[in-house]
């Protein structure tokens, strides 16, 4: 399949998109701000990384990166197996943590983050995802969710097809038909 952007249907633009992420940077504040001055934000990579950037800038507690790079897709499927390409090395026993994901779909990548997250022994660890697909049952509780929504092949701001359109600056989506 090949898509072109003329095949992209924009689901959430630019300024709805850092309304939103703002929006959530004061409920990630207000459920931090009596537990702890600092927390652990660790961005999944590479799909994550403009979520990341912008929620952390409206998260009023001091914030230190970290970064985990893991895939499972290829095209517009997942492979089912998880493929580990950089890790963090900070120390997180006894730290709050939150571990900040593009989209929770299946569940699969998240659940294996989150498994060799908790053997460092967080005090805490909470989840912030720009979407979560309501389709899967993937028995993730994603304590602050951008978006729900049905399943639909995201494109955009970080997220990609085959390396490509993580560049535009709105959250798109192709119909299951598209592309040549």
């Amino acid at each position: 399949m090949r898509i072109k952007r003329e095949d992209i249907k924009i689901l959430y633009d630019e300024s709805t998109l850092r309304k939103r992420i703002k929006e959530l940077g004061k409920e990630i504040t207000e459920f931090y701000k009596d537990k702890t001055d600092v927390i652990y934000a660790v961005c999944v990579l590479k799909g994550s990384i403009h979520f990341f950037s912008e929620l952390v800038l409206h998260i009023d507690l001091d914030v230190i990166y970290s970064f985990v790079h893991v895939t499972s897709y290829s095209g517009t499927n997942s492979t089912g197996r998880i493929k580990v390409k950089s890790w963090m090395e900070e120390e997180m026993e006894n730290k709050y943590v939150l571990l900040v994901e593009d989209v929770v779909d299946t569940g699969l990548t998240l659940k294996y983050i989150l498994r060799y997250l908790r053997r460092y022994r967080p005090k805490d660890i909470r989840i912030a995802a720009l979407a979560e697909k309501k389709v899967h049952d993937h028995g993730i509780n994603v304590d602050f969710a951008g978006y729900e929504l049905d399943d639909k092949f995201l494109l955009g701001y970080g997220l990609d097809y085959n390396e490509i359109f993580r560049n535009l600056p709105y959250l798109g989506y192709i119909e299951p038909n598209s592309g040549g």
